[in-house]
């Protein structure tokens, strides 16, 4: 039992840096499992109006089916809800999880076609590159829980409320006012992710808590908290748009208590295992 606690026996400020990259490898690894394509998603997240692409042979296709569908003499506005609708009856919504196997990635034009379906953000490169063909200057737009596109005629493809994150041809125009919504967007992320591979971390981050002299009743209280937090974090980030705050901080209050839980069992331990001075 002991060597199954090893780590504890090494001194905190070692421990610690250890234990958290175990957590950050299990991360990784059940939500991003393709190291190749993880890559891929993070050079094109460095530009993302690189990807931009309406002369990709694999859109004239579908540019030309737009472009005859387009009523003549259409406003701008409408042209925008035009290409939306259009986008989302060719693209079909699928999570990325189920397309790619990853929690995120951010492909081209031609990845997006040749799955044939995507999530916001693959919609949006195939958007940004049909209204570049027709004459729109198009930039990708995030919030960090969706991703749109902005022109300089407006902005489509369900524009959220703050844009976080603009890619411009100047670099990142950031609203800092923005990062205000990301504890929103990571509850949401946790509401729509597989919860199968959720628990597979909540276990690793639970069992990397435990202790030696942690005992099973506390460690199982501990456990039912954080499954309770997760739960209730996951329940009330399901609607974006409006989400269930109180909800959430309940379940983040949750986590803490489990967290204190342990903690202070393990302290109580430690100091009943001290041995005790014979009298003088």
């Amino acid at each position: 039992m002991k060597r199954l606690f090893y780590l504890n026996t090494i001194r905190w400020y070692a421990r610690l840096p250890i234990k958290w990259t175990i957590l950050g490898l299990a991360t990784l690894a059940v939500c991003y499992p393709y190291p190749s394509l993880l890559a891929r998603h993070v050079r094109h997240w460095q530009d993302p109006n690189a990807l931009i692409e309406p002369d990709a042979v694999s859109l004239q296709p579908l540019a030309k089916d737009l472009r005859e569908s387009l009523p003549p003499g259409l406003s701008a506005t409408k042209t925008l809800q035009h290409v939306e609708n259009f986008v989302y009856d060719r693209v079909p919504y699928e999570w990325d999880w189920n397309t790619w196997g990853m929690a995120d990635y951010l492909p081209t034009v031609d990845e997006v076609l040749e799955k044939g379906r995507e999530d916001c953000d693959g919609r949006a490169v195939v958007a940004a590159s049909l209204l570049s063909g027709l004459g729109f200057k198009a930039e990708i737009v995030t919030d960090f829980a969706h991703v749109w596109v902005k022109t300089d005629q407006g902005e489509t493809m369900g524009p959220g409320k703050h844009k976080t994150v603009v890619a411009t041809d100047r670099g990142f125009e950031i609203n800092w006012r923005g990062f205000a919504e990301l504890p929103k967007a990571l509850a949401y992320g946790v509401a729509v992710f597989p919860q199968e591979r959720e628990l597979i971390l909540l276990l690793i981050a639970w069992f990397l808590l435990l202790d030696a002299k942690t005992g099973i009743k506390r460690s199982a209280i501990a456990f039912c908290c954080f499954l309770a937090g997760f739960y209730a974090v996951r329940i009330g980030g399901e609607d974006y748009r409006d989400s269930i705050l109180w909800l959430q901080w309940i379940g983040v209050a949750l986590f803490v208590g489990g967290i204190v839980i342990l903690f202070l069992g393990n302290k109580s331990q430690a100091k009943l295992s001290e041995p005790v001075a014979p009298p003088v």
